[in-house]
């Protein structure tokens, strides 16, 4: 009798201890998936859907891309050196990615919209690669989607002109439109590579 009573209180007691840990280890791996090599994003609110156009005055939003992973560096066509930088290890992450790059839109957010208009914005950017997308729009848009981003920038004098100092993380979004990942400017094109692929699956 001791022992089938033990039995009963055995059985529901093992069931929870493994929903527990179940539990810990999905939450483990959502903030540190063992196969990635970016700073993992915890979850987080949805992100809010922006509309901006792009450089040919076509209209874009997050839920265009659903189903491609996003890649979102935010920056101005007249940054001296970060943006370029960046935008040139990007282009030999695409290449790294082969047919893989098919599921994957880079996007470039300009923080300058009064400087950067559409024929400047396009031939900047397609010149790192034809299929990035740069997008503007009015300031108070960009000023609320980078904001949604956690984006900082600000306008500093330089000479007689402006620059713009801003953060300069490079975020990435899953096909959902999921944040997972985060760039840095020390991030090597191998890692990124290696990151989208997974992703692109």
């Amino acid at each position: 009798m001791t022992a089938a009573k033990g039995k009963r209180l055995t059985i529901p007691f093992l069931v929870g201890v493994i929903a527990l840990l179940a539990g810990a280890l999905s939450g483990i791996y959502w903030l540190r998936p063992p196969d990635f090599r970016l700073a993992t994003l915890p979850p987080g609110p949805a992100l809010a859907d922006f509309h901006l156009l792009d450089y040919d005055g076509r209209a874009h939003s997050l839920a265009d891309y659903r189903g491609r992973v996003l890649v979102i560096f935010f920056g101005y066509v007249h940054c001296p050196d970060v943006c370029p930088a960046e935008l040139f290890k990007l282009a030999q992450v695409m290449k790294r990615l082969g047919s893989a790059s098919d599921r994957v839109q880079v996007l470039f957010i300009t923080l300058d919209p009064e400087r950067d208009t559409p024929a400047l914005l396009k031939s900047y950017v397609t010149a790192f690669d034809p299929h990035f997308i740069g997008l503007t729009g009015t300031v108070s848009q960009i000023d609320k989607v980078a904001a949604g981003f956690y984006v900082a920038h600000a306008k500093v004098p330089v000479g007689n002109d402006y620059g713009i100092d801003h953060s300069a993380a490079t975020y990435i979004l899953d096909a959902r439109g999921n944040r997972r990942l985060l760039g840095e400017l020390s991030t090597r094109i191998d890692d990124f590579a290696h990151d989208l692929e997974i992703l692109a699956r």
